[in-house]
């Protein structure tokens, strides 16, 4: 997320995507019969989420994404958004999705499948003030950050590079789950007595995002059939002298500010919808557009249950590089973190692009 780097768990995890093949955007036009579950959408739901970015779009032209090359100018983003603010029922949101816009199955290198992640908001413990129990600060953003990337790494800003500079926002009792705040992109801070702050990305180092769960799978800190975020926490938590210079090794480091909003915010500046939205490559897919998810989500067996669901692209994440890959948006709680941290399946998506524009597609 630019508001959040929301960066999400299963950065842990192993692509499943060919190495060194340059992404190749790719699209399958599709009947609304060919989508999985669409009769049962709840499309009221999904026209709301819908309607939270598209007026923020509808401000000024956006132009074409790096690699798909679709660009959706503001007259076509203020026509959608009038005629969804007219939508109040059920059959009327679906009759909106079909009338004004035409699915394609989004493929990457003629491979359809694609790898779905979560993402969640997660609860720190802190103190105004530095302490024998909370000595981790969360940075604001340095003023020289934009002019001087790539800045420190981790390691170097952990080691004091920042130090006295009075840029601690916050102190925080526990660096392992700083290190996924700034993994997921935000979080809140809890003070004593209650009091909460909520913590939105600011800016981050320019340094690359090195991925802890590749690094313990592929040395055998971890069996790599069993990386994802609570046996990644856990090994860090039982093994804490190492815990620090493994995360040391992901140079990327993500700098905060405090949000005065009740709600996480994405990379446009529109408040998330937990379950409707997603994280997405902004170079292939254009911010705002509506994409029917078939996947699964984990459930408390250990095994899944069907994801067929309309969500609204709204965010990004230094993970998400692919046309064919993104990161659900869980929210906050201890659901939503069990889902954000199991979250590892395949599935497909369909980008639903709007009529007037069909002929950008390739």
């Amino acid at each position: 997320m630019k508001n959040n780097f929301v960066v999400i768990i299963l950065l842990f995890a192993v692509c499943g995507c060919a190495i060194g093949k340059k992404d190749h955007f790719e699209a399958r036009e599709l009947k609304y019969t060919e989508l999985a579950g669409w009769e049962n959408e709840d499309f009221v739901s999904a026209v709301d989420t819908f309607k939270s970015s598209c007026p923020i779009l509808a401000k000024k032209s956006r132009p074409a994404t790096k690699e798909s090359d679709i660009s959706i100018n503001s007259v076509v983003w203020s026509s959608l958004c009038d005629e969804a603010q007219t939508v109040t029922t059920n059959s009327q949101a679906k009759e909106f999705f079909e009338r004004r816009f035409v699915p394609y199955r989004i493929a990457n290198n003629q491979r359809e499948q694609g790898l779905f992640t979560g993402y969640y908001e997660p609860v720190l413990y802190g103190s105004l003030h530095k302490n024998a129990d909370y000595k981790y600060p969360i940075y604001a953003s340095p003023s020289e950050l934009k002019d001087s990337k790539p800045y420190y790494t981790r390691a170097e800003i952990e080691r004091g590079a920042l130090a006295k500079r009075g840029l601690e926002l916050v102190w925080v009792d526990d660096p392992v789950m700083l290190f996924f705040m700034q993994i997921q992109g935000s979080g809140r801070v809890r003070l004593k007595g209650g009091r909460e702050l909520r913590i939105g990305y600011a800016d981050q180092n320019g340094h690359p995002y090195v991925s802890l769960g590749a690094i313990m799978g592929n040395e055998g800190y971890l069996s790599k059939d069993n990386v994802n975020f609570f046996t990644i926490r856990q090994w860090l938590y039982r093994n804490p002298k190492q815990a620090i210079e493994l995360m040391q090794r992901n140079p990327s480091y993500v700098f905060f500010r405090i949000v005065e909003k009740p709600e996480v915010v994405g990379s446009i500046g529109a408040p998330l919808t937990p379950k409707r939205s997603i994280a997405v490559d902004n170079n292939h897919i254009p911010y705002g557009l509506p994409l029917y998810m078939e996947t699964d989500l984990p459930n408390n067996n250990g095994g899944s249950v069907p994801f067929h669901r309309l969500m609204m692209a709204q965010d990004t994440g230094g993970a998400i590089r692919s046309p064919v890959r993104a990161d659900i948006f869980f929210g906050a709680g201890s659901e939503a973190e069990y889902l954000a941290g199991y979250m590892k399946n395949q599935g497909v998506y369909s980008l639903l692009v709007p009529k007037e524009i069909t002929s950008q597609m390739p």
